[in-house]
Formats: structure tokens, sequence, C-alpha cells
């Protein structure tokens, strides 16, 4: 008898998500709701449609509308989506040893200091149960995950935009006008860097 060519079966939309979130993301995990031992792909909702995940220090809040018409290019669909939204935030750790400028009656400290990044959307499947439902929720926690790494990468260059700024005023000589000073200062970094 002869054998039978089975082609390979194509990883279903979920297996590819795992699999790319779990090298890009290595040991993200679900923190709200919990379930001790629970997979990665078995995403579980509060009963107000929200998720927390964790990974490297970074909390990812998700957010899942209602179910609605959301093909805006075929309205006449009956299908039923639900939209994702997932936005990254940082714990900033030492923002108490940060002096204020100016004049207060009082220091207040922030105990909650976070970093907000901006914001992913998608479109899921209305079926909660359906894999590409998780699949879409982890998607738009990979996004936001990637939101945070870029706008960490951009606050990092401008930061050090700043601290340049900071030491040329401090090198400024006397009756130099300060904006003519930064521009000048500025160019040479320009064509220092191109």
């Amino acid at each position: 008898m002869p054998e039978e060519n089975i082609p390979p079966r194509s990883p279903s939309p979920l297996e590819q998500t795992l699999a790319t979130l779990s090298s890009a993301y290595p040991g993200l995990r679900q923190t709200d709701p919990s379930k001790w031992g629970a997979p990665l792909a078995d995403v579980r909702l509060t009963p107000q449609r929200t998720a927390r995940f964790s990974w490297a220090g970074y909390e990812v809040q998700v957010s899942v509308g209602h179910e609605d018409h959301l093909d805006r290019d075929n309205p006449d669909s009956p299908v039923l989506y639900r939209e994702v939204r997932a936005h990254a935030t940082l714990l900033v750790p030492r923002t108490v040893a940060v002096d204020g400028v100016g004049h207060v009656e009082w220091e207040m400290t922030n105990s909650q200091a976070e970093m907000g990044f901006p914001a992913a959307f998608a479109v899921a499947v209305a079926d909660q149960d359906d894999p590409r439902f998780a699949a879409a929720v982890l998607s738009t926690v990979a996004k936001a995950l990637a939101y945070a790494r870029l706008a960490t990468e951009h606050a990092v260059v401008q930061a050090e935009k700043s601290a340049d700024e900071v030491r040329w005023e401090s090198e400024r000589p006397a009756g130099v006008s300060p904006r003519k000073w930064l521009r000048d200062k500025r160019a040479q970094r320009d064509a220092a860097t191109s």
C-alpha cells in the first residue's frame, strides 16, 4: 500500500502568534485575571472585559469592546467583531529623589509613577472562545510592547539631546545670544552625525 503524502498542517493564527511572542517577549504572562499554571494561549477577561499582562517590568492593560459591526468596508455585513485596545506602562521607581523646581507649599510624592506609551488597537472576532480572539488580544499586547520599545528608544535620543542643550548653555560665553548659541551648537551636532 503506497504511503500517502499528507502535507504538514499549517499553524493556526494562535500558534503563530504564540511562537512569535515566545521569542520576542520571553516570560510574557497574564497577571489579571490570574489563573495559576494557565498557558498564555488561555486569554481570560474580567467581567469588565479587561486583562493585564506583564513582561520585563512593563505592564500591559488590555480592554475589549462590546460586539459591534466594525466592518466599515461592508456596512451590510452581519459579522460582529470586538475592538481590542492595549497600552503598556513602566513603573519609574526613583521619582522620590527628584527635587522640584520653583516654589511649592510642600512636595508630594507619587507612589505609582508610571511612564505611559502609545496605545495599540486591533479588531478581533466577537466570539471570545475562538482561538483567533486570543491571537488578536496577544497580538495587540505585542504591538503595545513594540510601541513601548520604540518610545523608549526615542526617549533615550531625546534625553541625550536635552542633556547636550543643558551642557551647551553652561558653556555659553557671556554676551552671546542663547538662541544663536544653541542654533550653532545644534548645527554642529547635526553636521557631526550626518
